[in-house]
């Protein structure tokens, strides 16, 4: 609703500048047309008063005409006259022959200043009498306009009132229009939001935009059943994973446990007793993956709640630590601890039971891929912002495909195996941190990254 707001504002604003940007627009349009119609166009006062310098009456009554007022003559005019005091023509260039030789008072008071026979005419008067110039019929446009005082004086101000009332009118029907915009926009806006969320609804498919609404009510159909069909068929895995799981631990545990009678059985062969060893082992194995892919099923659709809890990280990787090797006695292992002193007393928050399983992971990791013998350095430092945990070996590492499938994005869905290292990718991200996964030639480093620490 706010995006629609500042659209309805953008609206209107937009309105009020296209009506001023064509206001601006029309006047300088008009200025540009005055300034070309009048390009090279002399005052006609001035034009006419040159010819009247340039034809003078000599003494023995005739006129004589200057080169420059006879090249003016035959450019603008098309006949020219001059009469006397009396009215009388008493000189003539190219005069038509159904024009009179004599003009009253009242009839040179007529077409003095407007038309003579459809003739557009201008006079000038000096000491030889009246000089009458003709344009061509239809050339010019002359009328009298005229106003009084009054008039003008209103008009200063009923102008600009008109210009504010266009200004207005304008505004007006912006608003009125982006106003009927908003209210058909604002069901379409909230089902768009509500589709978002993961929210259906219904809008109404009359109005404007109902071609819209029509297409957002499809398109809300079809996202709302695929979403379902995605919900089912993820409660559906996580189900059956779980099933899975719950499943095998009955005949695992008698695997495991008949295994390990047979081991410590002292009337086996040897040969037979590690065969044994090697069952238990395995099924130990087997557990613990299954045990994963269970635990990396909830985290991946959020169904795993994090019993968050303060603790001391170096505590906790001093704990794995022991574990493994009191676990997995091997002498090709060498693990070491260093915690830096600054993270000796360090406290954070988050359940303590799943980071230690995401070290464990790394740990056994490094020594179950790695044939050879390989030295595991763990270690903690922090700083005010965050804290890390950093694994790596000096094994082998990882091949390209594995590091590949570590860099996937956080959204995609579960590989179908290497689930171990995967599993430390979800703990981590369930706390909010970052993991990253590197080859360092030789061996492997594991770097976990967490925000924030207990005050």
């Amino acid at each position: 609703m706010k995006g629609l707001g500042r659209i309805l504002g953008r609206y209107v604003g937009a309105a009020i500048g296209v009506g001023v940007l064509l206001l601006v627009l029309n006047a300088a349009a008009f200025i540009a047309f005055v300034l070309h119609c009048s390009q090279d166009m002399p005052e006609i006062e001035d034009r006419v008063s040159v010819i009247a310098e340039g034809i003078r009456q000599q003494a023995d009554g005739g006129f004589s005409v200057s080169e420059e007022a006879r090249t003016a003559l035959d450019e603008r005019y098309v006949w020219a006259m001059q009469l006397d005091d009396d009215g009388n023509v008493i000189w003539g260039d190219r005069m038509p022959e159904d024009l009179p030789r004599h003009f009253t008072a009242s009839e040179i008071a007529s077409f003095s200043r407007w038309y003579l026979e459809d003739y557009p005419v201008y006079s000038w008067s000096d000491e030889d009498g009246l000089l009458v110039l003709a344009s061509a019929p239809g050339s010019e446009w002359k009328y009298l306009m005229q106003s009084s005082t009054y008039m003008i004086e209103q008009a200063t101000v009923w102008i600009p009132a008109v210009l504010i009332l266009n200004l207005l009118t304008a505004l007006a029907l912006a608003l009125l229009l982006g106003w009927r915009m908003y209210r058909a926009a604002a069901p379409l806006a909230e089902g768009i939001s509500g589709l978002a969320q993961g929210q259906g609804g219904k809008l109404s498919e009359r109005g404007v935009l109902g071609l819209l609404s029509a297409d957002v009510n499809r398109a809300s159909e079809k996202l709302l059943a695929q979403r379902a069909m995605l919900d089912k068929r993820d409660r559906t895995r996580t189900e059956w994973i779980a099933g899975v799981s719950h499943d095998i631990r009955t005949p695992l545990s008698l695997v495991q446990g008949n295994a390990a009678q047979l081991e410590a059985d002292p009337a086996l062969p040897g040969q037979a007793r590690h065969k044994a060893s090697v069952i238990r082992e395995q099924s130990q194995r087997i557990g613990k993956l299954v045990s994963d892919l269970n635990l990396a099923s909830k985290l991946e659709y959020e169904l795993q709640p994090l019993h968050t809890a303060a603790f001391r990280p170096a505590a906790m990787l001093r704990a794995a630590a022991a574990d493994v090797l009191n676990n997995m006695p091997d002498e090709r292992v060498s693990l070491s601890v260093d915690i830096l002193p600054e993270a000796g007393s360090l406290t954070a928050r988050g359940d303590e039971a799943l980071l230690r399983r995401a070290v464990d992971n790394l740990l056994r990791n490094s020594i179950l891929h790695n044939p050879g013998a390989v030295c595991i350095r763990l270690s903690l430092a922090a700083d005010e912002q965050s804290w890390t945990v950093t694994v790596e070996d000096d094994g082998c590492g990882l091949d390209e495909q594995t590091m590949q499938r570590l860099s996937r994005p956080r959204e995609d869905a579960l590989p179908a195996h290497g689930l171990g290292l995967l599993l430390v990718q979800q703990i981590v991200f369930a706390h909010g941190g970052t993991v990253r996964f590197e080859n360092s030639h030789p061996g492997l480093r594991a770097v976990l990254a967490f925000p924030g620490r207990e005050k």
